[in-house]
C-alpha cells in the first residue's frame, strides 16, 4: 500500500500543550488513517473551556479532512490525555460509519447486510411449489365438516 502520511497539527487554546502530549496526540491521530484511507490532514485542538453539562475542564477537538469529507469529534475529560482518548474513540466511530456509508453507496448489495431474494432454482434448494393449487379451506358456514379430524 502506498499511503501518504497524514499531516497532524496539534494546538492549544488557553492551554499550554506539553511536548509529550503533542507526540501522543500525533501518534494516535495518525493511526486513525487506517479506518478510512485518504484522510490527508488532522487538527487536534486542546482547550480548557468546559463543554457539556458535566463541565469537564479539558476539551479535545479532532478535525479530520480528506477526499472532500470532514469528520469532527469532541471529547472531554478531567485531564488532556483523557479528553484525547475520548475524542479518538468518537472519531473512530464516525470514520467507521462514514466508510460503511461510502461502501454501501458503491456496492449496494454489500454494504447494508441485506441480500436480495434468490430463486429457488438458482440456489438448488427446494422452496414452496408455487405452481401447485393452494389447499381449500372447508366451508364451515354450510355445515361442511369434511376433512376436519380434530375439534
Amino acid at each position: 500500500m502506498n499511503e501518504v502520511p497524514m499531516e497532524v497539527v496539534v494546538v492549544g487554546r488557553h492551554l499550554e500543550v506539553p511536548e509529550a502530549l503533542r507526540k501522543a496526540a500525533a501518534k494516535k491521530t495518525d493511526r486513525l488513517g487506517r479506518y478510512l484511507a485518504g484522510m490527508a490532514r488532522a487538527e487536534v485542538c486542546f482547550s480548557n473551556t468546559p463543554v457539556g453539562r458535566l463541565g469537564d475542564p479539558v476539551t479535545c477537538e479532532i478535525k479530520l479532512e480528506g477526499n472532500g469529507h470532514v469528520v469532527r469529534a469532541i471529547g472531554t475529560g478531567g485531564r488532556p490525555a483523557a479528553a484525547l482518548d475520548a475524542a479518538i474513540d468518537k472519531a473512530e466511530l464516525q470514520l467507521t460509519r462514514l466508510k460503511r456509508k461510502l461502501v454501501g453507496r458503491s456496492r449496494p448489495r454489500h454494504g447494508n447486510g441485506k441480500r436480495p431474494a434468490l430463486d429457488a432454482a438458482a440456489t438448488g434448494s427446494q422452496g414452496p411449489d408455487l405452481t401447485a393449487p393452494a389447499p381449500q379451506e372447508p366451508n364451515l358456514d354450510e355445515g361442511g365438516l369434511e376433512g376436519i379430524t380434530e375439534l
